[in-house]
């Protein structure tokens, strides 16, 4: 049995929170509306309402940056020095999407190359950006 200090009623040890090798001062229905008279709610902003395009260019800024470590201004930069088409087959593709162009980077350092078409992307990888490999493929065509 144990006092608590500020009720000033005796309650078993087990009303009390262990606290280093004892018990806390306080019983734990004394200490929980301390706690409770100590609790002030945090303010929270009021939630903004996005367009779905908001949120879709939000998102493409965190993938460029967290992928390719590039800004949205660094991909469009790219995709307008390269005309609007992929630097492989010169085909023209739209802006970023499912169907746009694809930045294409070396796995190894990581560095971006350039922007991609969504067949030509995958092509690079599957040579494992390997020059031999690709030689090798154009002899082979040339066949």
């Amino acid at each position: 049995m144990k006092k608590c200090t500020k009720c000033k009623t005796e309650k078993g040890d087990c009303k009390f929170r262990a606290r280093g090798k004892g018990l806390n001062s306080w019983c734990r229905e004394c200490e929980s509306e301390n706690n409770k008279l100590r609790y002030t709610p945090k303010k929270r902003k009021p939630a903004v309402i996005k367009s779905e395009e908001e949120i879709k260019i939000a998102a493409k800024r965190r993938m460029l940056k967290h992928r390719y470590n590039i800004t949205l201004e660094e991909y469009v930069e790219m995709y307008d020095k390269q005309n609007e088409k992929c630097a492989i087959c010169k085909e023209d593709y739209e802006l970023g999407g499912r169907k746009g162009l694809y930045v294409d980077h070396d796995h190894k350092t990581g560095k971006v190359r350039g922007l991609l078409c969504p067949t030509c992307n995958p092509a690079i990888g599957k040579f494992r950006d390997s020059k031999t490999i690709l030689e090798n493929a154009i002899k082979y065509l040339e066949k």
